[in-house]
């Protein structure tokens, strides 16, 4: 539908309003009457009143020094100017002379108001002479005046503000003013903007709905730092109307704050936390800027908490489906050097966004780690998924991996389903038992790596994911590769870092830490009263070799907590749930364990690492240092050896 076009006439002096009517009205006979548009006068020129009188307004019209002004103003509206001839020049002269006599005339006024006294043909038997102002502003003009004056001028020809100063010092003064012709000529010139500022109205509908209706508040500014976009969600957050805001300095509508400076300033900012009115938001800022020179700023915020309140409901339907993470580094029991070392290995990967390969018994905490490695990345915020690759069938993996379109096989959904890759989609996808995948798949799942891209089974289109991918496995992928097993370019693409889990054997202090842990969790969630292991149990657990590892140790913890009646598990209460014989290995000397130190931490992580690396620059590349701090760590620690 069609929106009416609004023309606002802006004019210095009452005298001047009759004159549109008339022109206007002319303009009508002669082209026509339209029904969709509309005009309105108003005497008021300051351009703030005229911003907040014509805020709807397609095209301004207006003259000489006013003209000027309001384009000096840079509304967000084409300004047509009544142009002033040299006819309206000679028309105002003939009235001024019938009032006061004839006289020299200075003609005052910025450029665009006496330019027609340079091309009057008239003589008029008296000297007049044309005195340009720098602006319209009131002390420009009174120096104008007082030029003419002192050149000899009797009689000032000006613009509405001199005239009137003109008469409260007495000094004979007329008013420029326009004819009918004029205004009608800028008539002409304001239905041509109009139509082009009512095309691009329509054009920039959809944009303006977009602005108008995001949950974000937005502000734009221009190089003066004038207010020219408030959107309706920036409205209700600062408790401004856009109306008596749009058009006026940032400073003299926005209570002052960190919101004011980012707006006046020239700086880009990414989730800078700012608080406007007592409340916190969240905010971004992008300077606006063409051929290097400056536009104006924009801004968009958000309250915090609705941020907050978002990623509350994204972590509740990521439990809803599962695809959640819920442990983190500090839910890692273990104090030994050996997990402490894996700890902080796991941690400094958590940093970057490389794909990981973690290596480690069955039991000893691949899942655990790769949660926390998630939680602790810039992706916590993302999906967890979670991929047992030795549980699905070989048939069904490339469908669960990479997803299938509708009708694609027998039994398939009409709709289609989404991989585990896509729904892994900004956050992590963990592939435990990564070695049982087929090598049918494996070329696929190289190809999802290196193109970050899926295509579903019975697809012809690609879809785009960003993910990272950790990996876990227990068996040796080297001797798979040798065998023809297991793909080695996949090998390198999956392992570019990796992390080794060790075995709880290798974890002496840790054992009865562990063990108490899991007795005292059972214990509370079967209501139960506290259980300890005796000395001479706490041997036992020592003595047993835990093929089983973590895994291993929680379902003997549990078996305790429920047969044991006392308050304390003896010898023959761990030996009857202990499987089979106690390791031949000699018994465990239980002594208190002293924490490590961060050397003996770096040098053990410094030793694994060089221990499987070809070089040292390999090594260095894997720390994330480079070969002289390499070195010199290495001497530091007396580490002289090795690669």
């Amino acid at each position: 539908m069609k929106t009416v076009t609004q023309i606002a006439f802006v004019m210095p002096d009452p005298s001047m309003v009759n004159v549109v009517h008339e022109a206007w009205a002319l303009h009508e006979k002669i082209f026509g009457k339209s029904p969709d548009l509309r005009y309105t006068v108003d005497c008021e020129i300051q351009p703030e009143t005229v911003m907040s009188h014509h805020f709807d307004a397609d095209v301004i019209v207006s003259r000489g020094g006013t003209a000027a002004s309001l384009k000096d103003h840079n509304f967000l509206k084409p300004v047509v100017e009544i142009p002033i001839t040299s006819a309206d020049i000679s028309q105002s002269i003939h009235l001024a002379f019938e009032r006061y006599g004839k006289m020299p005339v200075g003609v005052v006024g910025t450029v665009n108001t006496v330019r027609g006294a340079h091309f009057l043909r008239e003589d008029f038997g008296v000297p007049i002479k044309a005195y340009p102002t720098a602006s319209v502003k009131i002390q420009d003009l009174i120096e104008g005046m007082e030029r003419a004056v002192a050149d000899g001028s009797q009689l000032i020809l000006a613009g509405h503000n001199t005239c009137r100063y003109c008469e409260e010092h007495h000094i004979p003064a007329g008013l420029i003013n326009s004819s009918v012709e004029s205004v009608f000529l800028a008539i002409t010139e304001a239905k041509r903007c109009a139509n082009v500022s009512q095309t691009e109205k329509q054009n920039s509908l959809i944009f303006r709905n977009v602005v108008a209706n995001v949950f974000e508040g937005i502000i734009s500014v221009d190089k003066d730092n004038r207010i020219r976009t408030m959107n309706p969600a920036a409205e209700q957050m600062l408790g401004r109307s856009a109306k008596d805001c749009l058009g006026k300095r940032v400073s003299d509508t926005l209570p002052e704050g960190r919101l004011n400076a980012i707006l006046e300033g020239g700086s880009s900012y990414t989730n800078e936390i700012v608080r406007i009115n007592g409340s916190n938001f969240v905010l971004n800022s992008v300077p606006m800027e063409q051929d290097g020179k400056r536009l104006g700023m924009l801004v968009t915020f958000q309250a915090a908490h609705a941020i907050t309140d978002a990623e509350s409901r994204i972590r509740e339907r990521q439990r809803a489906s599962g695809h959640y993470a819920r442990y983190r580094f500090e839910n890692i029991q273990g104090d030994s050097p050996a997990i402490r070392s894996a700890v902080y290995q796991a941690r400094r990967f958590a940093q970057v966004d490389s794909n990981i390969l973690l290596y480690g018994e069955t039991g000893t905490g691949k899942e655990l780690f790769a949660q926390s490695i998630h939680n602790e990345s810039e992706r916590a915020h993302g999906p967890f998924v979670a991929v047992n690759c030795a549980a699905i069938p070989e048939n069904l993996m490339e469908s669960e991996l990479f997803g299938y379109e509708g009708g694609a096989f027998t039994g398939a959904s009409k709709t289609g389903k989404e991989g585990l890759f896509e729904t892994a989609h900004e956050g992590t996808i963990f592939l435990d038992e990564v070695g049982e995948i087929p090598l049918t798949l494996q070329s696929r799942l190289l190809r999802v790596i290196q193109e970050r891209e899926v295509r579903r089974v019975g697809a012809n289109r690609v879809i785009p994911i960003n993910v990272r991918i950790i990996c876990a496995t227990n068996r040796n992928l080297l001797d798979m590769i040798r065998q023809g097993r297991f793909r080695e370019d996949l090998y390198y693409r999956l392992k570019v870092l990796s992390v080794q889990l060790p075995p709880l054997r290798d974890r002496g202090e840790d054992i009865i830490q562990i063990m108490q842990y899991y007795l005292n969790y059972y214990t509370r969630k079967f209501g139960k009263e506290p259980i300890s292991l005796s000395p001479d149990a706490a041997r036992l657990v020592h003595s047993y070799g835990w093929p089983g590892n973590i895994r291993e140790i929680r379902n003997i913890s549990e078996q305790l907590a429920v047969l044991c009646e006392g308050s304390r598990i003896e010898a023959a209460d761990m030996a009857s749930v202990l499987p089979g014989e106690p390791a031949a290995s000699a018994p465990y000397v239980f002594r208190e364990a002293e924490p490590p130190t961060l050397s003996s931490l770096q040098r053990r992580q410094i030793v694994e690492v060089l221990s499987r690396s070809s070089s040292r620059k390999e090594a260095a590349e894997k720390l994330g240092i480079s070969k002289t701090t390499l070195w010199r760590k290495c001497k530091e620690l007396g580490l002289n050896g090795g690669v």
